[in-house]
């Protein structure tokens, strides 16, 4: 999609949380601000949440994470055991 350069006005704490998340996220300000506006006003189904909710969630958790180890270390009594 072709982008259309617009100007805007931030506050001086508007600009430093987008300096804060581009630094945390990698992104660009134009790419925080055209989420944030897709995010708020944009008209999405709810296949594009999900995907907004993975693409928001990754690197939330360290590469080294087993989840079946944490899985295990949640379980409790014999669920798994009863159902055998």
């Amino acid at each position: 999609m072709p982008l259309t350069r617009t100007q805007i006005s931030l506050s001086e704490d508007d600009r430093r949380i987008l300096d804060v998340a581009a630094r945390r996220t990698g992104l660009s300000m134009s790419a925080l601000i055209r989420d944030a506006i897709h995010s708020t006003y944009g008209a999405s189904s709810p296949a594009d949440a999900v995907r907004t909710a993975i693409d928001m969630s990754f690197g939330v958790v360290a590469v080294e994470y087993d989840g079946e180890r944490a899985v295990e270390r949640l379980r409790s009594g014999r669920r798994l055991a009863d159902l055998a």
